[in-house]
């Protein structure tokens, strides 16, 4: 094999494992898309907030990276519990495209309070997010798997499967799928809709500071704007495997990785995000339900 071919096949492969990081933003989109059909933009600052509150447990604190971990996903809960008090609840009989527009007034407003905070009195500078396996893999023949890119599938392949169990093995995730379906029927059946909203928007922030914790350790890089990238990624990843789907926002993140780094290895870093976007059009184009997603006929 050839030593582009065998680069290539390296940078495929960082780029699958990579793009489960994707994945797990992706999914927190799909989890209120299923259940609310509004996109929560604000759900972006959720890996933000993840991603600084690993770092601080790393840097200031010097925590074991597993309460990082914990911490993240908790700091990434509270944003989640703000965005649905302010901006759900007050407006959710609203027109649809009204609390949408709350969540991005929300995005820009907590984005540019961290802007002011990172650089103006505290770091004044950007800082690397602690990775303690830097520069430690494994090599299978002529292809090296990271570390830390390992770890980053093993844990998220780990959330997939409790999520799994969470939405078809328990009575909370009972009740979603049927709030998901008809907010009135799940009054009329005794849910209590308004808990079910609020525990779901805990659990899709939970996954999106999980996510940002696991890309600030494999970037190395903590960034205020770690939010509007998470946006654009995760939306991105949901639209290519299929709105409203899970399996879908899996199938988007991974394919996202690698259509990212595969694209910066063959043609330029500069136009990563530009052949992503072209790809994602053609793919649209032959199926607009996306790749894992499944075509539905409404009735007028």
């Amino acid at each position: 094999m050839s030593d582009y071919l065998i680069d290539l096949l390296q940078t495929s492969i960082d780029g699958l494992l990579f793009g489960s990081t994707y994945a797990l933003v992706a999914i927190g989109f799909t989890v209120i898309w299923g259940l609310l059909r509004i996109l929560n933009l604000a759900h972006g600052q959720t890996v933000m907030v993840g991603m600084f509150a690993g770092m601080v447990c790393s840097t200031i604190f010097k925590l074991p990276i597993i309460v990082g971990f914990v911490a993240a996903m908790a700091a990434a809960c509270v944003v989640g519990i703000i965005v649905d008090r302010v901006c759900y609840r007050p407006l959710r009989n609203a027109h649809e495209l009204v609390p949408m527009i709350a969540t991005l007034g929300f995005w820009i407003f907590l984005e540019e309070a961290f802007i002011k905070i990172y650089f103006y009195t505290w770091f004044r500078g950007y800082m690397d997010f602690p990775n303690p396996y830097t520069f430690i893999g494994y090599d299978v023949g002529p292809i090296r798997l990271r570390l830390d890119y390992l770890i980053t599938l093993a844990v998220s392949a780990a959330l997939v499967a409790v999520l799994y169990l969470i939405v078809y093995r328990t009575r909370f995730g009972l009740a979603m799928r049927m709030v998901a379906e008809s907010h009135d029927i799940g009054y009329l059946m005794g849910v209590p809709v308004r808990r079910i909203l609020t525990g779901t928007f805990l659990l899709a922030s939970a996954y999106g500071g999980a996510a940002g914790f696991l890309i600030g350790m494999a970037s190395n890089l903590a960034s205020p704007q770690a939010g509007t990238l998470a946006v654009v990624k995760g939306l991105f990843a949901m639209i290519l495997g299929g709105s409203g789907s899970i399996a879908g926002a899996i199938v988007g993140g991974m394919t996202l990785g690698v259509l990212e780094l595969t694209g910066a290895y063959v043609v330029s870093f500069a136009y990563r995000d530009a052949i992503a976007m072209i790809i994602l059009f053609a793919v649209l184009i032959v199926r607009p339900q996306g790749i894992a997603g499944k075509a539905t006929i409404e009735r007028v």
